[in-house]
Formats: C-alpha cells, sequence, structure tokens
C-alpha cells in the first residue's frame, strides 16, 4: 500500500482565513505571510486531521511512542487557543484531501468547530473512508513541535535522563546535531520535565549551557529519530507528519538551509511530509528554489492580506514576499517591478551552459530557469505552433545550436539559439579537446588534468575514432559508422560523476562552460543580445508590461 499524505486544504473559513486553499508538497511546505494571517492555524488544522490510535481497517489499537515517550498525536489544546467569543459552533469549515495509505484510496472529509464538553473543538466529518460513524479522524502518526519547544532554557524544570532508544542510538544523533549546525559535538544527553528534549553537546559544556538553537535542533532531530523508531517497530507504517512552528528559531542561515537538506533526505527515507512556517528569507528562498526545481516536493505558500482578505499566493520568491512584506515593490534596476519569466530547455546541459551565460548578467533576475523540464526541439516548437501560451507568449525556448534549420524562415519570437554550431554536450568536448595539456585550464585544483578528461571521455575518442591533438567534431559525426545514437554516447561522457564535478564548480578556473564563455565573447555577446530581445517581447507580449517599465531591461549587458 502506498503512503498516506496530505494534499490539499480549502479553509471555507476559520478566523482570518475564507476561500483560502493550500496545497502541499510532497516532502515540504513553507508556509509564510505577515502577523495575523494564520500561518500556524494551518499548521493547527493539519495536526488536527490525524490521530494515531486506532487502525480502523484492521480494527487494532496503536500504542506506539516517540523517544521521549509521548504520543503520535498533537491535542487540539496544544495548538488552537480557544475564543468564547469568536471561535463558536459553526465558525471553522475546511474541506480535506488526502491519500489514506490504509485504505489505499484518494479521501475527503470536513473539519468543522463543533461544541463537545464546556466549549467547541475541531471535529472531522464526513470521512470518506469510514463506515458507520464518519466522524473520526484519519489514522497517521504526527509530531507537533510548536513555540513551547523555545521555552527558556534557564526558566525550566528538568532533569537527565537516559531514553532507551536515544542510548542504542546515541551516534546517530550527535551527527544530525554536528551535520545540521556544522559542530563537532561527541556527547549527548536527554532531559525531561517542562520539555523532554535532547542536545548534542561537547566535552567542555553539557545541557546546563546549550544555546536555544541546539536545544530547538536537538528536538527536530529526536521528532526524525522517532518516525525512524516508528518505522522500525510497526510493520503496517504508511508515513508520517511533522509539524514546525516557526523552524528558523535559534538557527544561523547555514543551519537553516542545512535543515532544509536533511529534512528533504529523511522525508523521502522515512515517508514524511514536512509542514513548517518561517520568516527567514534564508530558508524561504531556499524552498522557493528547490520548489522550482522539483515542483511536486517543495511549495512555498505565502499568505497575504494586502488585496484585502487572506489570500495565498502559491510559490513566490523572497523577493516577492520581501516585498510585500515591507510595502514596496520589486527591486530591479531601476526601482521596477518585472514578472519572472520561464525560461526552457532541451536538456540539462544546455540549462549549464545557459547558467555560464548568464553569469553577472542583471538581467538573470527576471529569469527562472525551467532545467527540470526537458523536450526535444520539435516538441517546443509545435508547442509554439499550437498557440499554447506558456511556450508562444510568456516564455524563452533555448534551442541547442544546431537547431537553425528548424526555426530559418519562421517566426518564433521566444525562441533563441544558444551559441556555438554543435549541440552544448559535443561543443564543451570539443572545446576541451583542443586545449592543449600545458593550457592553464589542467592547471586546476581538482586535478582534472587533460589526461584525466581524455581517460573519462575514452568512449567518445574511441567511438568517433579521434586522434592526434584537435578534433572537429562535425566531421568525425559525418565519418561515424557505428549503430549507437552519437548524442548517447556524448551524453553519458557529458554526465560522467568527475566531469560533473567541473560543471558544477562556480569558479571560471573550474567550470568548463564559464572557460568557454569567456574564451568566446564574440558568440556569448551575440547569444545575450538575442536573449535580452526575445525577453523583452515577452514581458511586453506575454504579460502586457508597460513599455517605460521595460527600461529596466534597457540596462546593457556586461559585456563578456
Amino acid at each position: 500500500m502506498s503512503n498516506t499524505q496530505l494534499k490539499k486544504l480549502v479553509i471555507e473559513k476559520f478566523r482570518a482565513l475564507n476561500n483560502v486553499e493550500i496545497e502541499f508538497g510532497d516532502h515540504i511546505t513553507v508556509v509564510c505571510g505577515k502577523n495575523g494571517t494564520s500561518k500556524s492555524s494551518i499548521l493547527g488544522i493539519a495536526a488536527q486531521i490525524f490521530n494515531f490510535e486506532k487502525d480502523w481497517v484492521k480494527n487494532e489499537a496503536l500504542s506506539f511512542q516517540q523517544i521521549i515517550g509521548s504520543s503520535f498525536k498533537s491535542q487540539y489544546s496544544e495548538h488552537f487557543r480557544i475564543s468564547e467569543k469568536f471561535d463558536v459552533s459553526g465558525s471553522m469549515t475546511v474541506n480535506i484531501e488526502l491519500f489514506d495509505g490504509y485504505t489505499n484510496q484518494a479521501a475527503t472529509a470536513k473539519l468543522e468547530l463543533m461544541k463537545r464538553g464546556k466549549s467547541p473543538r475541531p471535529v472531522v466529518r464526513n470521512n470518506s473512508t469510514a463506515t458507520g460513524n464518519t466522524s473520526r479522524n484519519f489514522t497517521h502518526p504526527v509530531i507537533f513541535l510548536s513555540l513551547k519547544r523555545l521555552y527558556p532554557i534557564a526558566d525550566r524544570d528538568y532533569k537527565v535522563i537516559d531514553f532507551e532508544y536515544l542510548q542504542k542510538h546515541k551516534q546517530d544523533f550527535i551527527g544530525l546535531t554536528n551535520e545540521l549546525l556544522n559542530r563537532n559535538s561527541s556527547f549527548a544527553t536527554g532531559t525531561e520535565g517542562t520539555i523532554n528534549s535532547a542536545v548534542a553537546h561537547g566535552d567542555n559544556y553539557d545541557q546546563e549551557s546549550v544555546s536555544a538553537g541546539e536545544d530547538n535542533a536537538g528536538q527536530i532531530i529526536l521528532a526524525l529519530m522517532s518516525f525512524r523508531k516508528l518505522k522500525e517497530e510497526y510493520p503496517d507504517y504508511k508515513g508520517g507528519l511533522l509539524l514546525i512552528d516557526e523552524a528558523d528559531a535559534g538557527l544561523f542561515p547555514t543551519a537553516q538551509v542545512n535543515l532544509l537538506k536533511m529534512l528533504d533526505r529523511k522525508c523521502k527515507s522515512l515517508n514524511l511530509q514536512v509542514v513548517m512556517t518561517s520568516h527567514s528569507p534564508t530558508l524561504i528562498e531556499y524552498a522557493f528554489e528547490q520548489g522550482q526545481k522539483f515542483r511536486k516536493k517543495f511549495k512555498t505558500v505565502y499568505l497575504s492580506n494586502t488585496f484585502g482578505n487572506v489570500q495565498v499566493m502559491q510559490d513566490w520568491s523572497w523577493a516577492q514576499i520581501s516585498a510585500d512584506i515591507n510595502t514596496k515593490t520589486v527591486s530591479t534596476i531601476s526601482g521596477t517591478s518585472l514578472p519572472n519569466v520561464n525560461v526552457y530547455f532541451e536538456d540539462k546541459e544546455a540549462a549549464d551552459f545557459f547558467a555560464a551565460l548568464m553569469s553577472r548578467q542583471s538581467i538573470k533576475k527576471f529569469t527562472t530557469p525551467m532545467s527540470d523540464i526537458t523536450l526535444g526541439c520539435s516538441n517546443y516548437l509545435q508547442l509554439i505552433q499550437k498557440r499554447i501560451r506558456e511556450f508562444s507568449e510568456c516564455s524563452v525556448v533555448c534551442l541547442d545550436a544546431d537547431q537553425t534549420q528548424q526555426i530559418e524562415g519562421k517566426k518564433f519570437n521566444t525562441v533563441v539559439l544558444l551559441p556555438g554550431n554543435l549541440p552544448p554536450d559535443q561543443l564543451i568536448f570539443e572545446y576541451l579537446y583542443n586545449l592543449p595539456a600545458s593550457h592553464c585550464f589542467w592547471k586546476n585544483d581538482l586535478q582534472f588534468t587533460r589526461d584525466v578528461f581524455t581517460n573519462y571521455a575514452a568512449e567518445v575518442i574511441r567511438e568517433f575514432a579521434i586522434s592526434g591533438n584537435s578534433v572537429d567534431v562535425k566531421e568525425r559525426l559525418v565519418a561515424y559508422t557505428g549503430t549507437e545514437k552519437s548524442r548517447k554516447i556524448f551524453k553519458r561522457f557529458y554526465k560522467e560523476t568527475e566531469f560533473q564535478k567541473l560543471v558544477t564548480s562556480g569558479a571560471k578556473p573550474h567550470n568548463p562552460w564559464k572557460h568557454w564563455v569567456e574564451n568566446n565573447p564574440d558568440a556569448s555577446n551575440a547569444f545575450l543580445t538575442k536573449f535580452k530581445e526575445a525577453i523583452h517581447g515577452v514581458m511586453k507580449n506575454g504579460y502586457a508590461v508597460d513599455v517605460v517599465k521595460l527600461a529596466a531591461l534597457e540596462v546593457k549587458l556586461k559585456k563578456v
């Protein structure tokens, strides 16, 4: 069976939220917004949908516990403070969409505020997977890390305790803490009292003197390890939901990014879904950037009341969020607010080439490279000819240089050819092969010499009968008599792990694309000019940007 996953909440009404739709990422969702936009309420609603007390399919009670002894359930009193005046019966209606791992089907329900005892509390109703009484929660383990975890350490009542699972896996806990905080701790201590927690520390201090950030990190890692414990103990484990209020609290910027990287990895290995709130520019922007690459896994949800009622701005970047929070326009060259334009490529090689061409170019801030979406030239041209607006008016398509005949004499205003006369993988091979062994490029601290290059490119050299100190790839392609497609052979070379170390290096001495751009200024500058013309047309025709505002794009491109 598949894992349980929360897909969507449609909040018809609850406090400041009216007709608000929240879509969740498969791995990580970051909810952000101004004060009073009900960010934490969304975490509370998500928590209230589930409990982990009974498997209704097998009719079996569940009694699994976290490392610290708590259940995998969040009480509504932990995330909702009910107002007797405003939070009355009928004042909450939330439509729920999820996939239920126990019944292996898409499911729906409602969450409503109903009178139970002295005061109302949230109740799940119309559970589509239930038979008989449909007013029951979905079975799913939840850990809710509220702001209570930030209770000042000096004011806590606590004592040292050895949590059994933590003792058995102490090195894992220490290792994860060191990874998150970029530390070198070697000890771990558990505590119980006001808050049950654990921290990693060095031999020159202990739990008495750790920082709030170290304690916050410890509680997050305890939660992750608790899901690991559950997965080991529970044969019918179907994933879990981790909710973190103000996830960045007490963490410095690098640790915030490390946290998202760690959570992404654990989401995959433990089948987790993480929903968090944050005000951190670093954390929000990193999540947004990951969402552009992996649109199903990451979501940034910005709640704004700038336009009246709270609205959801799905997948806003930090630049857009910052402008809204600070009540100003997105910062550009001339102070003008302009949209971001998607840029599409045929393959990753083309996206890498484009990244090098756009290095240091101010126009780069108006682009969103869609490097995870790769289609063939004919596919893109068909989409343009069929007037699919995303491609015919609202984006720029960068095709490989060998596609000249496909667009020659035709009016494709959103298409730009990359520089050179070969597809990128063949172009960079030819360029590097023709650099002599004594060239300064090969004298890099990665020790990627010309001999290393020819070793990893051995298949290309053999298949295309290349010899001597220089090559004309076009001539070799014409003479090729092999049975395998030539592009596949070049792509294997390009994707080779050691070669990718060069490609992913940002510095010119290592990155072969930046080296190519620097040494081919005429071709590079010609591309940049054509690209600027294309993005200018997209903003004017696709986004109806006023011509006056386009002055922001009239700033001279930096010559290569």
